[in-house]
């Protein structure tokens, strides 16, 4: 009798199906860092305006956080007289992060004395996949919320 050496349908099926498996791991893991690395850069922000408006507090004196949406970074900056500031981090975002636009005047959160903004509102931003992000400041407080849409 012969012996046939052939590979059978079934056979086959279950060669490609693990192969595809395989090959879609990598793919998965891509997209699971890159939401971590949004989350990541979302949480550093809210942690910076937080800190701006601590520093604010216990040092007496004016903190604030400029948005740059052209460039798309901010900075945030101590108040050494009523026109001279100074810059205590800049910061772009790199990992898919985009500022789209905000409600505050000149695009400038400025915390005063009580850690109270001068002006509070919403910054919108956008993640990689479009999906909106809002960042609120509450008056009196200067509590900072993220919200996903």
């Amino acid at each position: 009798m012969k012996k046939n050496r052939g590979v059978t349908l079934i056979e086959l099926i279950i060669a490609i199906s693990i192969m595809s498996i395989v090959l879609l791991i990598p793919t998965l893991k891509g997209n699971i860092i890159l939401r971590y690395k949004e989350r990541k850069e979302l949480k550093e922000f809210k942690n910076d305006l937080n800190y701006a408006r601590n520093k604010a507090v216990v040092e007496s004196t004016r903190y604030s956080v400029m948005l740059r949406k052209k460039d798309n970074y901010y900075i945030v900056f101590k108040h050494i007289t009523s026109t001279t500031k100074k810059i205590v981090k800049s910061k772009e975002f790199v990992n898919g992060i985009k500022i789209k636009t905000t409600n505050i005047e000149d695009h400038e959160v400025i915390f005063n004395y009580s850690g109270a903004p001068e002006i509070a509102g919403t910054i919108y931003l956008e993640n990689k996949k479009g999906k909106q992000v809002r960042l609120t400041i509450t008056p009196a407080t200067g509590k900072v919320n993220i919200y996903f849409d």
